[in-house]
This record gives C-alpha cells, sequence and structure tokens, in this order.
C-alpha cells in the first residue's frame, strides 16, 4: 500500500469494522426470519403426520374432517415453504455481504500489523542500540 500508515490504516479498519458490524446485523435478522419460516414448516409437517398418524378407525364424518385438515395444513406448507425460498435469495446476499466486510476487516488488520511489524523492524535496524 503506497503511502499507507498504521494510522491511515486504523481508521479504514475502523469504518470498515463499522461496515461489517452493520452487516452482520442485517444478515442476523435474516437469518433469524429463515429460523422462524423453518421452524413453521416443521410445525405444519408435524400437523400433518399428528392428522395421518390418528389410530382407529375412522367414521365419514372424522375422514372428512382429517382430510379437510390435512387439505388445510398441506395449503399452509406450500404457503410457508414459498415464503421461505423467496426468502433465501436475500439471505444468501446477506451472507456473502457480512463475509465480505468481514474478510475486508481481517486484511486492514493484517495490513496494520504487518506495516507496525516492518516500522519496528526498520527503527531497530537503524538504531545504534539494535
Amino acid at each position: 500500500m503506497t503511502g499507507a500508515t498504521p494510522a491511515k490504516l486504523a481508521e479504514l479498519q475502523r469504518l470498515a469494522q463499522l461496515k461489517s458490524d452493520l452487516e452482520m446485523r442485517r444478515f442476523s435478522a435474516f437469518r433469524s426470519r429463515v429460523e422462524v419460516a423453518q421452524a413453521q414448516i416443521r410445525a405444519i409437517e408435524q400437523d400433518l403426520r399428528d392428522i395421518y398418524d390418528a389410530n382407529g378407525d375412522f367414521t365419514i364424518e372424522e375422514a372428512r374432517l382429517a382430510n379437510a385438515l390435512a387439505s388445510e395444513r398441506s395449503r399452509a406448507l406450500l404457503r410457508a415453504e414459498l415464503a421461505l425460498q423467496q426468502m433465501l435469495p436475500g439471505f444468501e446476499m446477506a451472507r456473502q455481504a457480512a463475509l465480505h466486510e468481514f474478510g475486508r476487516v481481517e486484511v486492514l488488520r493484517s495490513a496494520r500489523q504487518d506495516l507496525l511489524h516492518h516500522k519496528a523492524q526498520d527503527l531497530r535496524r537503524k538504531s545504534p542500540f539494535g
């Protein structure tokens, strides 16, 4: 980095950290929404299993009721799965942005540490006591 100083790199690192924190919060919000949607899907799937796992003989009315419930829960499952599928592209973009910004912070941190290390070595070499 031409003209880079530890102070400049520290400021860039601070700004990158702010952006990284923002992207991590955005990703965390997406992740929470995805987890809620996945839990909803699991609950609906369990409802469907419960409907079909009923023991004993059905009367015609009970069979009609079970079919109506299963039909409603199946439609709810399709809606929940569609909602999750619509969330996933944004979730993936937020994940990639968070990783990218985190990586930027790490690169700047490493570059600053390397620069400080090289400056310290130069000082030791130039020192009459080194």
